[in-house]
């Protein structure tokens, strides 16, 4: 059991680990380490205050041995890393997605739940103030009845940025787990869903994919997921109660539709405000998971999990193997 200040370490130091650094010490954690092969990284670290950086994270575990790590590699390598890092035995924060396939997700599972080591990946959106204070005003998440999910990307706005054409679908399936998992987060897991996909360029050179879910979850509650490579467009997120609808674009905002009155604008916690959203809490979460709490809802269970990545491997090799063209397409 941890009595004094929690003793954190980072491997990887991109933008999102910067963003974890200033939650976790507002929160009052000490955050004494990094590891990252980039001397760049290793300096931009160092400028941060983080007194020890190191180019192999087990090294830095065994001379530091801190109380709990944070994962932030790119998403290309945190399956390695992740696999790595869990033979430390020290509590795991991991930026999603924890794999790039169901597959070696199940193999990530099998290793975490036969050694035990405390987990929680990290899916922020399920931390943010007015999502939770939407629900309180519509009754609770049992309330909800129908969950809606629009999640487009812009695969030429990756490529313009120097990703390769080869690994864009490794990225949408890391971009859409965000999305998946508010389905699930809002509605429960699917049973039995439905599901599509295509590309509509018919040699299956560019990514001119369409892919959605449909299904009722395991607490009764209806759900879509729907992606659109193929025209613009940023994400949205509706949620219905009886008699309210809560609309969420962009994702960091949440308004109330509520039958015969004013629509109500729900305004997030000085902590989204001041930190990157849901990051504060997310935080403030998994330090409980090192002091040995386990977390509840609405952190997400490894069964919602794997639920986020089957249903991410299914969309994308639905639109990798799919040439369900329109009549007449040219």
């Amino acid at each position: 059991m941890i009595t004094s200040e929690p003793r954190l370490a980072i491997v990887g130091f991109g933008d999102i680990a910067q963003q974890h650094l200033m939650a976790f010490r507002a929160l009052g954690a000490s955050v004494v380490a990094s590891a990252n092969r980039s001397p760049e990284k290793r300096r931009q670290a160092e400028q941060a205050g983080i007194g020890y950086t190191y180019v192999d994270p087990l090294m830095m575990v065994e001379r530091e041995r801190p109380d709990g790590i944070l994962l932030t590699t790119s998403a290309l390598s945190q399956f390695d890393m992740v696999r790595k890092m869990m033979l430390c035995d020290v509590p795991l924060l991991i930026e999603k997605p924890p794999a790039l396939s169901f597959t070696d997700w199940t193999v990530l599972r099998k290793q975490i739940e036969a050694r035990g080591v405390p987990i929680m990946v990290g899916l922020n959106r399920r931390h943010y103030s007015v999502y939770h204070r939407a629900l309180q005003y519509m009754g609770g998440i049992h309330s909800v009845t129908s969950v809606s999910v629009e999640w487009s990307e812009d695969p030429q706005k990756m490529l313009d940025i120097g990703h390769p054409p080869e690994i864009l679908p490794a990225l949408n399936f890391a971009n859409s787990i965000h999305g998946l998992d508010l389905l699930i987060f809002f509605a429960g897991i699917l049973r039995n869903p439905e599901i599509w996909g295509r590309n509509l360029d018919q040699f299956g050179k560019s990514f001119r994919w369409q892919m959605s879910v449909h299904g009722v979850t395991e607490r009764g509650v209806r759900a879509d997921f729907q992606s659109n490579w193929d025209a613009p467009g940023r994400w949205r997120l509706l949620v219905d109660a009886a008699d309210v609808r809560m609309v969420s674009s962009p994702l960091e905002t949440a308004t109330l539709f509520i039958r015969g009155r004013t629509p109500k604008t729900i305004d997030p916690s000085p902590e989204d405000q001041r930190f990157k959203p849901g990051f504060y809490e997310q935080a403030s979460t998994f330090l409980e998971l090192v002091r040995g709490k386990s977390p509840g809802w609405p952190t997400a269970s490894l069964d919602e999990v794997s639920a986020d990545m089957h249903l991410a491997d299914m969309l994308t090799r639905a639109c990798k193997e799919s040439l369900d063209l329109p009549p007449n397409y040219a």
